[in-house]
């Protein structure tokens, strides 16, 4: 996909929000799942993935909400802990023994067809308070990044593009998985309706299943995208943030 997306366009196009959490399976999240459906399709957004900390709803609650919103794509992913940091895993129905090693998560995704893909890899890594706090300062180029960094061998996708990220956290994250040839997500990583749709994932394809949702996924068909101020979805590319803020 080049350019600009516009779902309203007639196309088979989508938009989702692939990085949210909800309360109160989320303990540190204020939003509730009406207030982030009524957001997300005011905002144009199509679906959302919700990604809750460690843990996935029951099939029967599951169920409950799609109910409620069937105009709306709902997928229920997991946003894992793990040795190599927070990982968003798309097709587990449950928290497994293990998975806190990224490793053994990658491994559980494969048997049933899953999706991996590392959460804001590059957080906090260029902020000089974290740096001295740790006594390590983080120098690495993109290049070096992508081939030192041991968590881009298993993912299958990297988000670029994180509403609670700054600019730079962003964009280095989207040159290394340009590096990498790693296709890129966008979510708003919200915990409050406020920040919903920072970013979000454009598919060329619409999916209206969970099994949909894992073959696009797994053919790349998606990438990180943004809105501008006056309001069409855009693509994420080094200086698309700050342009996105100029009048249309």
């Amino acid at each position: 996909m080049e350019g600009t997306l516009d779902i309203r366009d007639g196309m088979q196009r989508s938009l989702i929000e692939m990085h949210i959490h909800t309360n109160p399976t989320s303990s540190d999240s204020m939003l509730n799942i009406p207030d982030l459906m009524k957001i997300a399709k005011d905002m144009g957004l199509t679906g959302v993935n919700l990604t809750e900390h460690d843990k996935v709803l029951e099939s029967h609650q599951q169920r409950t909400i799609r109910d409620e919103y069937p105009g709306q794509f709902i997928n229920f992913g997991m946003e894992v802990s793990t040795d190599m940091g927070h990982m968003l895993a798309v097709g587990l129905t449950t928290y497994l023994p293990g998975i806190r090693r990224v490793a053994k998560l990658r491994e559980e995704l494969d048997k049933i067809g899953g999706f991996l893909i590392v959460a804001h890899p590059f957080r906090r890594l260029f902020d000089p308070v974290t740096a001295m706090r740790t006594g390590e300062k983080f120098e690495l180029t993109p290049e070096q990044a992508a081939e030192r960094m041991p968590v881009f061998k298993f993912v299958h996708a990297i988000e670029v593009g994180n509403g609670s990220n700054t600019p730079q956290e962003n964009y280095f994250a989207l040159e290394v998985a340009q590096i990498l040839g790693l296709p890129g997500t966008g979510g708003s990583d919200g915990h409050s309706t406020s920040g919903i749709g920072t970013f979000a994932t454009g598919f060329q394809n619409k999916a209206t299943t969970p099994e949909q949702f894992l073959e696009e996924l797994h053919a790349a068909r998606f990438e990180a995208v943004h809105k501008t101020r006056g309001g069409r979805w855009i693509a994420l590319s080094e200086g698309s943030i700050e342009a996105a803020q100029q009048p249309d």
